[in-house]
């Protein structure tokens, strides 16, 4: 009796902390940007998070839990970034990918799997607590407010309030037809009918009745996760499968040494066509009618698809390639080897002939995407070529870890500023502006693209078309949609539009 008391008060705890984090929710979100409001959300929610795991006693410092500490670093940077920057593009994505490592993180933190986390079984594991036991606790809070009603509540006086409950339930639907046909049998009758919603939901208290719902619905949301992430669950003891090796899928050695010898061959001979071609600058052994440009641009997309292509000859080979033999081993690793080699060259390819075609036509968000995308992929090639010799490497693990590495460093390189720095330096050497396009970049670039306020020729444009974005912005910023970037370009734009 005295432990069931105690989980009562405890959930009645973690209810009444989900309520004031869901109206902190409504404070810094509704009706505003977003702005240092996401990253003080984040940090309420850790703050809930680890209070209850203390009341839990779930957070024990643990070795094995280096990965899952480290997680709190990409999460703080990426919510730093909504008070930093000002891309919408990353802002719309970092709003999903911050929700999946936090639940991500504490998952692994209170050790609710069972599976290693850069398993696919893990991600099984992560959709079932969220999905399966997560929505199964949303009903919690109304079972435990049934039955503390229940509790102190006349059993006589309860069981009449819940049969008058259940004859409102009833006769409601029966009352929606009834009420449509009388409207429309009397017209004085369907008036007065009318205005009732118009006087009981005016604006005002439709959007009160909006936003009860939406702190409700944050509050039901981090009481049932987290009541889902820290409940006791069954000791789950995995049967070894005597038979699982024998069943693994073996490739024959031969056959692969086969197949990438003859993948190589066709790789050395294009790369050999490439040095004569497009790093030699001999533009007179272009085919007729095809300029250097033209050149440049065709084959990207295909050499990236190519080398998608070999990653998955990669991996595959190297999951599936059969070991018996040491020595015909040692021949697919060789090859292996060189498969990647003639990869990253391809990339190489790709990456120049993209660079070219920038210098032709200019710089845009997807071009500088797909720079940082080809470089994110000759990384994790560098990473294949030691798995390729160390067979204990974990793939997956480092290919995880680069990627979130990758994607929070893209977050803070400014894709907006070199993007504006590339094609101003561009401008000023072929007299070729995109004005529009330049001006329409992120607040970020403004920094930048004021340098050409001071020019001739495109400078007054320039200046005024920055103005009118900026008074389309808020006169009064609330401070819980304070953005660094925003706040700068204002100054920057009225500086420059003063002089």
């Amino acid at each position: 009796m005295m432990e069931e008391t105690t989980a009562q008060k405890g959930m009645l705890r973690l209810g009444i902390a989900s309520l004031v984090i869901g109206i902190w929710a409504d404070f810094l979100f509704f009706g505003k940007d977003i702005g240092i409001s996401y990253m003080l959300f984040v940090f309420s929610v850790y703050a809930l998070f680890f209070w209850q795991a203390k009341q839990k006693s779930m957070l024990v410092l643990r070795r094995r839990h280096h990965f899952a500490w480290g997680l709190s670093l990409p999460i703080l940077l990426l919510s730093t970034t909504f008070p930093l920057f000002s891309n919408t593009l990353f802002h719309f994505i970092n709003c999903l990918l911050i929700p999946f490592l936090f639940i991500v993180q504490t998952i692994l933190l209170t050790e609710s799997n069972r599976k290693k986390w850069y398993t696919l079984d893990f991600l099984g594991e992560l959709l079932g607590i969220v999905f399966i036991h997560t929505l199964r606790h949303v009903r919690t809070p109304f079972s435990g407010m049934k039955e503390w009603l229940k509790s102190r509540v006349d059993q006589k006086k309860y069981g009449v309030g819940l049969k008058v409950a259940t004859g409102i339930g009833i006769s409601l639907p029966i009352l929606l037809v009834v009420l449509s046909l009388l409207s429309q049998a009397d017209g004085v009758f369907g008036f007065y009918l009318s205005e009732i919603p118009r006087v009981l939901l005016s604006w005002t208290s439709f959007e009160t009745l909006w936003r009860l719902f939406l702190i409700a619905l944050v509050a039901l949301g981090l009481f049932a996760y987290f009541h889902a992430l820290m409940e006791e669950r069954e000791e789950h003891v995995e049967i070894p499968d005597p038979t699982r090796e024998e069943q693994k899928i073996v490739w024959d050695g031969v056959i692969m040494v086969t197949v990438l010898t003859m993948i190589n061959i066709v790789y050395i001979a294009f790369t050999v066509i490439q040095i004569s071609y497009l790093f030699t600058g001999n533009k007179m052994l272009l085919p007729a009618g095809m300029t250097y440009a033209e050149y440049a641009k065709n084959g990207f997309n295909e050499l990236v698809m190519v080398t998608l292509i070999n990653f998955a000859i990669l991996l595959m080979t190297m999951h599936f390639a059969s070991r018996a033999k040491r020595l015909l081993y040692r021949l697919i690793q060789g090859l292996l080897s060189l498969l990647t080699v003639g990869t990253g060259f391809m990339l190489f390819s790709a990456y120049f002939r993209l660079s070219l075609y920038e210098a032709y036509y200019g710089y845009t968000y997807s071009r500088l995407l797909g720079h940082a995308f080809m470089i994110f992929l000759a990384v994790l090639l560098v990473i294949s070529l030691v798995k390729i010799w160390h067979d204990r490497f974990s793939l997956i693990q480092s290919f995880a870890i680069v990627g979130l590495a990758s994607y929070v460093l893209l977050n803070y390189v400014n894709m907006d500023a070199i993007i504006a720095k590339n094609n101003i330096a561009r401008y000023h050497d072929s007299k070729i502006l995109d004005i529009d396009y330049l001006t329409e970049l992120s607040y970020d670039a403004v920094p930048i693209i004021l340098s050409l306020a001071e020019d001739e020729r495109v400078g007054s444009e320039v200046v005024s078309k920055l103005e009118r974005r900026i008074a389309k912005l808020p006169a009064n910023d609330q401070w819980q949609s304070f953005n660094f970037s925003t706040y700068q370009a204002k100054k920057w734009v009225s500086q420059s539009a003063g002089k």
